[in-house]
């Protein structure tokens, strides 16, 4: 299948030089492959290595051994009718063979035969993407202060993993104040706190390897400041509350398209990833073409994420730990307002003045959903092989007196009996975890040795 694909600089560059491999593979995955390589300046670098990964193993792979793994897809294509289209734009090829699959009753067959092939391709990849040397990784996951937090079923869901460690927090009192023990004072002349500017310079971490992800603006407005101090723009940063007015656009504008007149569910899934909508100045920490096409397919791909604070906040880290692999991942959950009827939340419309109910808060009901959320979001990173023994999680509830750490490699609980650490401790362990220095603080020694 000879395919036109609109493809500039290094994504052109591979494709040519590979192009006898990929005429070789069945055309639903030369589709595939030449839709991601579209996206090229829309990708993360995890992505686009990847990609070349990819193309190198299919290239290195005897002719007589591709062809035989690809046999199976090949021979579904041909069941459905998929190889006599004669569309030569990928992406829409590829929406007419999955219809052709759908209408055979064969999509689960070729699904199956696609999973079955990467599941034999992926650990070459991986073990060429993720060596054993590879650097460490962090994930942080907060609950805020106004979350009913239940002691006895806290964490319950890791029953058995990591470490409960007693948290000493003499004067950490309110979200400030625990924040900025927890990740370190800012030094003169910084308007990073100590943990992320000493990874910033010491790693070093590029923008895309340091993420906040949060339901409010605690952990953004610990950036916030006066001077030109680069750190803060070396970090990408997505708060729900600060993207209001973005989400509000961008709700409207959906709702606009489909009052006049959409031709498809295709058709208006392409005028959705063609939007172009930008956020306002100061609402994100860093805005470049990536980020903010990820925020968009955020926002409409993820079930919720438009409306609930808190499915957003697990949307979009489960996400960039597919996609973009930060080596530091913050997620801060907040306390959502009561779900409304869901007639308010239908084709992106926005209430009649009439038709608002009053917004009130539900500080049990988000904690149900935290405990679910957060252990979703270490589900993900421990199924990713860029974090599969290779990450220290750290779980806090602001104003509770006790964490879980759990290490990738030692996921079993291996210590008890600790004396209270101080958040200035677990500072420390963070920064020792990284191999990156920080002034204050002692590592809890079970969880770093």
């Amino acid at each position: 299948m000879q395919f036109t694909a609109e493809l500039t600089g290094e994504a052109a560059t591979l494709a040519r030089t590979h192009g006898e491999v990929l005429a070789r593979v069945p055309a639903t995955v030369h589709a595939f492959i030449l839709v991601e390589l579209q996206k090229w300046p829309l990708l993360f670098g995890p992505e686009q290595h990847y990609q070349r990964a990819l193309l190198e193993h299919f290239a290195r792979l005897p002719r007589l051994e591709l062809d035989q793994a690809v046999a199976g897809i090949r021979r579904i294509e041909a069941e459905a009718g998929a190889n006599r289209l004669t569309e030569r734009n990928p992406a829409r090829f590829q929406d007419d063979a999955q219809a052709l699959l759908r209408k055979r009753g064969l999509i689960v067959a070729w699904r199956s035969e696609v999973d079955g092939f990467f599941q034999k391709v992926d650990p070459a990849l991986e073990a060429q993407l993720y060596p054993a040397d590879a650097p460490r990784r962090l994930v942080i996951q907060i609950y805020a202060s106004g979350i009913a937090v239940q002691r006895e079923k806290l964490w319950s869901r890791f029953k058995g993993a990591g470490v409960r460690v007693p948290l000493n927090l003499e004067g950490t009192n309110g979200t400030e104040q625990f924040l900025q023990a927890l990740f370190g004072a800012r030094e003169h002349g910084r308007t990073a706190p100590a943990l992320f500017a000493a990874a910033i310079e010491s790693a070093p971490l590029s923008p895309h390897d340091a993420w906040l992800i949060e339901s409010h603006e605690a952990l953004h407005a610990l950036y916030d400041g006066k001077n030109t101090d680069t750190s803060a723009r070396a970090l990408t940063g997505l708060s729900y509350d600060r993207l209001r007015t973005y989400r509000d656009d961008l709700t409207r504008t959906l709702n606009s398209k489909i009052q006049s007149g959409v031709e498809s569910p295709q058709a208006f899934a392409a005028y959705a990833r063609s939007l172009r909508i930008n956020p306002a100045a100061g609402a994100l920490l860093l805005a470049d073409d990536v980020l903010l096409a990820f925020l968009r397919d955020v926002l409409l791909a993820g079930n919720g994420t438009l409306f609930v604070n808190n499915t957003f906040v697990e949307w979009a880290a489960v996400q960039a730990l597919r996609r973009a692999q930060p080596r530091i991942l913050v997620t801060r959950f907040g306390v959502r307002d009561k779900l409304r009827p869901f007639s308010s939340m239908v084709l992106f419309s926005q209430p009649r003045r009439s038709d608002q109910i009053p917004i009130t808060q539900d500080p049990v009901g988000s904690f149900i959903d935290v405990e679910q959320l957060s252990y979703y979001i270490w589900l993900n990173a421990e199924k990713n092989p860029a974090y599969r023994k290779k990450t220290l999680y750290v779980f806090l509830a602001e104003g509770v007196d006790e964490m879980l750490a759990i290490r990738s490699d030692v996921p079993a609980a291996t210590a008890s009996g600790l004396a209270p650490a101080r958040l200035s401790d677990v500072c420390a362990t963070m920064a020792h975890w990284l191999g990156v220095p920080v002034p204050d603080g002692r590592p809890i020694r079970p969880l770093v040795s």
